[in-house]
């Protein structure tokens, strides 16, 4: 079992951070071979650092074994690039054409010196223009003649609308149906605002220079970019820290190393002990799944506290949880089968013994239940994951009466009160809220590639740990590192994975995991777990249950 800060994971950096990167990197490198690097000094640098990229980039399309290639590129250092691509394909004999939108004048710099090594290996320049004039018969010469395309053009460079010569490209491109892959971005994509413009190139994969960045995997970015992979470059040690936005990239790969230590010699109290409160009269389901995922997560003893109405149909589905039955007060009333105030003394007295409690899944938000959750929270002395319901409890913290134990002033915000709420709560704490639960909690979120921000603002002024579900899934820590799981599977976009993520994360708690550890490596057994029967049963099918049948492929 490691912390997060041991592992080496990748920074995802900002197109500006990685702009600056680059630059700084070019002027530190320089300065290894001369003291006062002159401009052509830092331009070899450069120059260097594209090498690389071109490089990976060739081993990258070398790969996919196929033949001819048409790379498209434009005049600037995405274009130089794909002529150092261009220039190993040659070498290797591998047939590809270079079809450059900017006439060989306009090549500077960097790019200039890639062109220079691509003519003497014997390459030329084929002049795009000569195929623009009837873009129909320029993507049927591209599907004729070509088995796939490397864009090369604008790279992460770009913004604002397409010139007209570009624009027709890519819709060249596009209607061509061939295979593409772009450099570091796709062209159309504009990366100063994070905006896929309506001419856009549509990549099956793009390959990253150097690190990831966060515009290949949101909602904005990711049907433009594909399936993005890195290729790390030799960027300076000491320059990278200076450029570190603190939001890491996180995949399946660390699960391993994340995993809890099990005690071989201990009892099942030894293993930890999970406490969930959840379920009511018309979401009992949700209480099973929860439960069944801790039990399938290494919990030792996982207790299921519901309302006596529903206890008999959970535990004809379940036989391993222990239930503490929760006497239906509202028997006679519309809140029968629902969580009430005076069920909070039995259900403190139960959290005392536990390693670990999640509260929330399926509970309602009838008024008596808001008012026990915002009671029973401040009690608990030992982690806890909050989830579904009890957000929607904290949420509407504004309309509690006073015998809660909470009282705001009117001219307070909701967003004001939640946050002084989960401020005052002293228990490391977990919130996993979906993007309409996080707006009822702390207004609407920002643009995708804002969201770290603000997600890192929340978790350190309220010092608790933020797991945002979604494509991508982000979990921000009271330490200001924010971890992102680039995947996107919407057979998971279902009712009742969420619940299932909960119990996952409460086992993992009650094993002993901190709060930031369990929430990442809970949020990465979960898409694993969904990729795998995603793959069994595919997105339309498959079901959250059906997720916690393949957990034990995840672990």
């Amino acid at each position: 079992m490691r912390s997060l800060q041991s592992l080496n994971l990748q920074p995802i950096l900002s197109t500006e951070g990685m702009r600056k990167l680059d630059a700084a990197s070019k002027e530190f490198l320089a300065k290894e071979t001369t003291s006062e690097p002159s401009k052509k000094d830092v331009i070899q640098s450069g120059y260097t650092l594209m090498q690389e990229a071109g490089l990976a980039l060739f081993k990258f399309v070398q790969a996919k074994a196929l033949a001819p290639i048409a790379i498209f590129i434009g005049g600037g250092n995405n274009g130089g690039d794909g002529l150092v691509l261009a220039k190993h394909l040659l070498q290797a004999g591998i047939q590809s054409t270079v079809f450059s939108l900017a006439p060989e004048s306009k090549f500077k710099n960097e790019a200039k010196l890639a062109l220079d090594d691509f003519s003497q290996a014997g390459g030329s320049l084929f002049d795009f223009k000569k195929i623009t004039e009837e873009p129909k018969q320029a993507s049927l010469l591209l599907q004729e003649g070509f088995k796939l395309i490397v864009d090369c053009m604008l790279g992460n460079g770009a913004k604002g609308e397409l010139r007209t010569e570009f624009a027709t490209a890519v819709q060249i491109i596009n209607e061509s149906g061939l295979p593409v892959i772009a450099a570091d971005a796709p062209t159309g994509y504009d990366s100063a605002t994070h905006v896929r413009n309506n001419i856009c190139i549509q990549a099956n994969e793009t390959m990253l220079f150097g690190f990831p960045r966060l515009d290949a995997y949101t909602k904005e970015g990711g049907p433009a970019f594909g399936k993005a992979a890195v290729a790390p470059l030799n960027y300076p040690g000491e320059v990278i820290k200076q450029f570190d936005e603190k939001n890491y990239l996180i995949t399946e790969d660390s699960i391993s190393q994340l995993l809890p230590q099990r005690n071989e010699w201990g009892d099942k109290r030894h293993q930890g002990t999970a406490f969930i409160i959840a379920g009511s009269k018309d979401m009992p389901g949700a209480a099973a799944l929860c439960t069944e995922a801790a039990l399938r997560s290494g919990a030792g003893l996982v207790t299921l506290a519901t309302t006596e109405a529903i206890a008999p149909i959970i535990q004809a589905k379940l036989s391993e949880p222990v239930f503490c039955s929760l006497d239906d007060f509202g028997k006679d009333s519309v809140h029968r089968g629902t969580l009430r105030h005076e069920n909070i003394s039995t259900l403190s007295d139960r959290a005392k013994h536990a390693s670990a409690i999640a509260i929330g899944p399926g509970l309602s938000t009838n008024f008596g239940t808001v008012e026990a959750v915002l009671a029973l929270l401040p009690q608990f002395k030992v982690p806890t994951v909050i989830d579904a319901d009890a957000l929607n409890a904290i949420a509407m913290i504004d309309d509690a009466e006073p015998r809660c134990g909470m009282v705001f002033h009117d001219e307070k915000s909701t967003i004001q009160a939640v946050n002084e709420y989960l401020r005052n709560l002293q228990q490391p704490a977990i919130l996993t809220p979906h993007v309409r639960e996080f707006a009822r909690l702390f207004g609407e979120l920002p643009n995708s590639t804002a969201i770290p921000n603000r997600l890192r603002e929340i978790a350190t002024s309220t010092n608790k740990v933020i797991l945002l579900k979604g494509a991508p899934t982000y979990i921000a820590s009271p330490d200001g590192n924010v971890y992102i799981i680039p995947v996107a599977n919407s057979g998971m976009a279902k009712g009742g994975s969420g619940d299932v993520l909960s119990g996952i994360i409460v086992a993992l708690l009650a094993q002993g995991l901190a709060a930031t550890e369990a929430a990442v490596l809970g949020a990465l057994l979960h898409q694993k777990a969904g990729r795998i029967t995603r793959e069994e049963l595919g997105a339309f099918s498959m079901l959250p249950s059906d997720i916690i049948k393949n957990l034990h492929k995840a672990f």
